[in-house]
């Protein structure tokens, strides 16, 4: 005689999951993750943004921050051919910078003696240095001056490396020095025709923490645009016994000009296979593919380096406040965005902030766009547009994977303070659909499965968990609950899912 069984789910903590087969995903995964947010204990609408500021002539293409150690934090934000002061928010006035060719810059901060400073290098002019007050540009025969470098516009990005400041030369193999704790003086060029034997140029240079056996010690990491990585130890180029080459690996080609960032005492770099943590990735003399942070998600991420890999907007940035790691993707019509909660290392697919670049700084997260910068993680909308969210979890076999069940009802846990519109159906046997019915900013009138908006109560205020059976009339050997949600400006929360089912036969 047929059985009827009842079976909790928790919600897809696990996050979005294109690695393993449909039909054998850990319950707590997703299929379609879009604009949730996976948390340790349930996963929510994401967080909405907010103009901070306006005005701005063209697509912003950088912002960053100037935070000297004893003074006030100000952001900045490049478009077009200006720099704005952003720090307050707003319709911009004039840009404190004009005239510059590329919006493009890579920023490298450095305190010597003489003060806080700030560099900006765009590859296409001349390096500008900031003391929290003038901006100059950088030449030969500027006040401080850089020489021994034909052209400063070739200058493209920069570290600090054990107080001496190196410098990326576009399109080149070389790699530029100064003398220790100095902004300007004679560069001197360290060839890396001469390690990296796949030719190309260097992208970029970086710090890379790693325990040497007596201790974590600095390591200079130098990044080609072929794949290569050559990592080196010592603090002065220009004395062998200061200086030596670690080794030279071989860890994929990079994806645009902000391709690593730091990650703890480890470096994050995006290439072709994949954003990779490089003190998991060269484990031996060779690349272990399975340790890529975007492993569980590497058919998206694949995909998108395939088809837009010379689009500029690939980046990563690091929000500690929100356990958040962005990795920001171009595409044709719209930038997204796949975000990891560092928690977990559940991740997810954000759409809806059409970013450029990222800063995450004292002041907040925030991103630029055309012709603004917008604060990130804020508020329950985007700017005052509601928040549509896409979710369908992994499909379950409810005890054993061949036998028909007919699935009588379902209860979703949902916390909210608002009045959002929800639309759900159950998916079967591994065959994703969107629920029929159109979401809505108005108070729905009822609750009916699939064809309407479920919603009749209002809620205000403080969350309220809303826990009633919904009938649903599905027969299926493997079920997902696919939840469509509109926000409209309340936070949203999905904990677990209540299963009512019969089983049947094998047929």
């Amino acid at each position: 005689m047929p059985q009827t069984s009842a079976t909790t789910i928790p919600a897809p903590v696990g996050g979005l999951n294109d690695r393993d087969a449909i039909a054998d995903m850990p319950p707590t995964d997703a299929v379609i993750m879009e604009n949730w947010w996976p948390e340790p204990g349930k996963v929510s609408v994401r967080r909405g943004s907010l103009t901070h500021a306006d005005g701005i002539t063209g697509n912003v293409e950088t912002i960053w921050e100037y935070n000297p150690p004893d003074g006030v934090t100000q952001l900045y934000a490049a478009a077009g051919s200006g720099i704005y002061n952003i720090t307050s928010s707003g319709t911009v006035g004039a840009p404190d910078v004009s005239g510059q060719t590329s919006a493009r810059y890579q920023i490298v901060s450095a305190t010597t003696a003489g003060g806080s400073f700030l560099y900006a290098f765009n590859g296409a002019d001349k390096p500008l240095l900031f003391d929290g007050t003038t901006w100059t540009s950088i030449d030969g025969s500027s006040t401080p001056s850089i020489t021994g470098i034909a052209d400063t516009t070739r200058i493209v990005d920069g570290l600090v490396f054990k107080g001496r400041l190196y410098l990326v030369e576009k399109g080149s193999m070389s790699l530029w020095y100064l003398p220790p704790a100095q902004i300007g003086g004679a560069a001197t060029a360290i060839d890396m025709g001469q390690i990296f034997q796949r030719g190309g140029h260097i992208v970029t240079a970086k710090t890379w923490t790693i325990d040497s056996g007596n201790g974590s010690d600095d390591h200079m990491v130098v990044i080609s645009s072929n794949g290569e990585v050559a990592v080196y130890a010592g603090f002065d180029p220009s004395t062998l016994g200061n200086w030596s080459l670690i080794g030279v690996f071989y860890l994929g080609r990079p994806i645009g000009q902000r391709c690593a960032i730091k990650f703890g005492g480890d470096l994050l770099i995006i290439c072709e296979d994949g954003v990779f943590p490089l003190g998991r990735g060269l484990l031996s003399a060779s690349v272990d593919r399975r340790v890529a942070l975007t492993d569980k998600i590497q058919n998206q991420i694949r995909l998108a380096a395939n088809t837009y890999k010379s689009t500029f907007g690939w980046e990563l940035c690091l929000a500690s406040d929100y356990s958040a790691l962005v990795l920001n993707v171009p595409g044709q019509t719209e930038n997204i965005q796949y975000l990891q909660n560092t928690l977990t290392g559940s991740w997810a697919k954000f759409s809806g902030w059409d970013a450029t670049c990222w800063c995450y700084s004292e002041l907040g997260l925030f991103f630029g766009t055309n012709g603004k910068v917008m604060m990130a993680w804020t508020g329950s909308s985007d700017d005052a547009k509601p928040i549509t969210a896409d979710c369908l979890q992994a499909f379950g076999h409810f005890g054993t994977k061949v036998q028909t069940k007919y699935f009588t009802m379902v209860r979703p846990y949902i916390a909210t303070g608002g009045n959002p519109s929800i639309l759900y159906a159950l998916n079967g046997d591994y065959l994703p659909a969107v629920p029929d019915g159109a979401l809505t900013a108005n108070a729905p009138d009822g609750m009916v499965w699939g064809s309407m908006v479920w919603g009749s109560m209002v809620w205000g205020g403080s969350l309220q968990q809303v826990q009633d059976w919904l009938t649903v009339g599905n027969i299926a050997k493997a079920a997902g609950l696919r939840l469509l949600v509109q926000n409209n400006f309340s936070p949203v929360e999905w904990s677990a899912t209540d299963f009512v089912y019969t089983r049947g036969g094998l047929l």
